[in-house]
């Protein structure tokens, strides 16, 4: 086997036969559905349903973002009693140490999702179906394509630089597009990285469907609202808010977070209706509400009477907070959520009417999330003067909605390219660690075992 596959050691057909094995699971509340197998004995991938099983293996797609998706970001600080604790690399990763690495938070989501979907997309065009197939077989190429783009832009926000027109030459991620684990593996430039993911999920939107009936399975709805967090970061405001709006024609609904009081454990349900698309991160222990405490300002910054304070967060006996709101909607209630959701797109609507100088169209999304957001007759509209002013709201707004939803890195380093000169600090034994602007280490290196299996282009420190 040529190492060149990212480590990747597992065979087409031994593929097959671990699938076979796991459960069809989406989570805990569909028994029923979890507790079936797609297949039950899929040794070579034959059919539509074959593929369609693939996709549906929640473990291997829904599950496998990069760990770091959240616990570099600045919204949550640790002891040092606890980071005594953690292993070395949840130490040098939390402090952004120039030598950090994490094999899994490259491993995870390759040999997951990017390979699954290319196993899909390939044995789709070997496969035969009759014609009355073909909007099912469409609809499993556009999920597969999806999910491989989707992927490819988590990985993107780690390993290379964020999109902007002086970095475009630069190196990208490696953009496996086939199953094959011969094949050697490459950085792509930045330009080709997001080229390939834009393309991807603008086919999709063609293929899936209007809807389906598990939010772990991509729509219309999902590749738009993709489509819209994509170009966000590459600060295209008028191709964010038209495929945010794209997405909000198709759902729109924004839960009442009075409903949700008094809070529940979890606060916020499994497949709530605000959710286009359900995928987490893989969990990372150091985000455990028992030992990441939320940021102090963070905290400060929320009303009295928002009742994101009391849904998202609870207080610990020390006076600080930890997280308990996330949209995976199950026990596990510390854990990141980075699917797409109705919320997070009013907020790319928002943000887009702001800087267009959209005064009133910004704080009509603005006002329209946050009324279901505070206590009944208490919200009293946002108004701005200005542009800038509008701005600044939502861009408070969007951190204190949108906590633990693996966005914030990718918030800060295309904020940073806009000038907002934000530093990230955190103190250790008295001891205080910064990552400023521009620094190297908003690129994490690509992990030494991969580096010596592939002699890919290391990023620079």
């Amino acid at each position: 086997m040529n190492k060149a596959y990212i480590s990747i050691h597992v065979s087409l057909k031994h593929c097959y036969y671990l699938l076979a094995s796991l459960s069809f699971c989406l989570l805990l509340s569909c028994k029923k559905y979890l507790d079936t197998k797609p297949v039950q004995s899929i040794k070579t991938p034959s059919t539509l349903d074959d593929m369609q099983a693939i996709l549906d293996s929640y473990t291997q797609i829904n599950q496998m973002g990069p760990q770091l998706m959240e616990s570099l970001s600045d919204n949550y600080y640790i002891t040092t009693t606890s980071y005594n604790t953690r292993p070395p690399d949840d130490k040098t990763n939390y402090i952004w140490d120039k030598d950090a690495t994490y094999y899994n938070n490259w491993y995870t989501p390759y040999k997951g999702p990017v390979y699954y979907s290319n196993v899909v997309l390939d044995q789709l065009e070997l496969i035969s179906y009759n014609e009355s197939e073909g909007i099912y077989r469409n609809t499993i190429k556009g999920a597969a394509l999806f999910i491989r783009a989707f992927t490819f832009f988590e990985i993107a926000q780690h390993y290379c630089l964020p999109y902007a027109s002086q970095y475009v030459d630069n190196p990208g991620i490696v953009l496996r597009l086939n199953s094959n684990i011969n094949t050697p593996s490459a950085r792509s430039t930045v330009k080709q990285t997001y080229d390939q993911i834009i393309s991807d999920l603008i086919l999709s939107t063609t293929l899936l469907p209007e809807t389906a009936i598990y939010p772990t399975r991509p729509t219309k709805a999902a590749a738009f609202g993709t489509l819209a967090r994509v170009y966000l970061s590459m600060r295209d405001y008028n191709n964010a808010n038209k495929y945010a709006d794209s997405a909000l024609k198709r759902n729109s609904f924004l839960i009442d977070y009075n409903t949700l009081v008094p809070v529940k454990n979890p606060p916020i349900t499994l497949f709530n209706p605000e959710i286009i698309y359900f995928n987490r991160p893989t969990y990372h222990t150091i985000l455990l509400n028992t030992v990441a405490k939320i940021d102090s300002v963070l905290i400060k910054s929320y009303d009295s009477v928002d009742l994101r304070k009391i849904v998202y967060f609870k207080a610990n006996t020390d006076g600080s907070y930890g997280f308990q709101g996330s949209y995976e909607g199950t026990s596990n209630t510390y854990a990141p959520f980075d699917g797409i959701v109705t919320d997070e797109l009013y907020l790319t609507k928002a943000e887009c009417a702001a800087r267009s100088e959209n005064i009133e169209e910004s704080m009509k999304w603005l006002n329209t999330l946050l009324k279901t957001r505070w206590r009944s007759g208490k919200f009293i509209n946002y108004t701005s003067t200005s542009s800038t002013d509008a701005l600044n709201l939502v861009l408070a707004e969007r951190r204190k909605e949108l906590v633990f939803r693996g966005l914030r890195w990718t918030d800060l380093r295309r904020l940073n390219l806009e000038g907002a000169n934000i530093t990230l600090r955190r103190i250790i034994n008295g001891i205080e660690y910064t990552l400023p602007p521009n620094d190297n280490r908003w690129v994490l290196l690509i992990p030494k075992e991969v580096i010596n299996l592939t002699n890919l282009q290391q990023n620079p420190r």
